[in-house]
């Protein structure tokens, strides 16, 4: 009866041993299964935070050249006012020539 009980043990550690090893590598399994598709949900996140990266990059670079042009039209008109003013200078100097012609023939 003693040998039958130890056999049985026996029995029962390898057992236990053959038991604890499935859920070892099944728990490994499953653990590399949840880290790859982690992996795959974190890549696809990031493709998506790029793309809103670019989309919002491309948004400010068209906002900048708005913002360019805009400042380019003022600039054309300034201009236009500049070269005005130099003509009215002009005008001027000539408007003072004739006076002083005239007030020096009167």
């Amino acid at each position: 009866m003693l040998s039958d009980l130890h056999i049985s043990e026996v029995r029962y550690v390898s057992e236990s041993i053959i038991t604890a090893l499935i859920v070892a590598v099944t728990s490994i399994i499953c653990q590399v299964l949840v880290n790859r598709s982690n992996r795959k949900k974190r890549a696809g996140e990031e493709d998506e935070k790029d793309k809103k990266r670019a989309i919002n990059a491309a948004l400010k670079d068209q906002q900048f050249e708005n913002r360019l042009a805009r400042i380019e039209e003022k600039l054309d008109i300034h201009n236009g006012y500049a070269s005005l003013l130099n003509e009215v200078q002009t005008d001027i100097a000539v408007i003072k020539n004739e006076i002083y012609n005239l007030k020096k023939g009167a």
